[in-house]
């Protein structure tokens, strides 16, 4: 079952039919617009970013265990609204974590 979660601290989830969750974050300390603010500074007034952290992990096979998402972490940053958009294509298309690995490894080399 797909869902979405609002989370605080400025974070978004999506868990597709696939079972894999992206978690779109741009709280203080996130590779993110937001980075350098602490997070008594996050508010509803701080809702517009321009680049944002990206992590996915898997629901079914293995659940809660990140995918990575770069060569040197699970999780990649500093991401824009059209590399999120391809993103989510990829995870949301995906039948194995290594598949999303590799697709968006393939995508930082572009």
């Amino acid at each position: 079952m797909s869902k979405m979660v609002f989370c605080r601290n400025n974070v978004f989830q999506m868990t597709f039919k696939n079972g894999f969750t992206i978690s779109l974050s741009s709280t203080g300390g996130s590779y993110s617009s937001n980075r350098n603010i602490s997070y008594n500074e996050i508010s509803p007034d701080r809702n517009e970013v321009e680049l944002i952290e990206v992590a996915c992990w898997d629901e079914i096979d293995r659940p809660g265990s990140f995918v990575p998402l770069s060569s040197f972490d699970d999780v990649i940053g500093f991401i824009n609204a059209d590399q999120v958009a391809q993103l989510i294509s990829i995870i949301s298309q995906a039948k194995s974590a290594e598949e999303i690995t590799e697709k968006v490894l393939g995508l930082q080399s572009e």
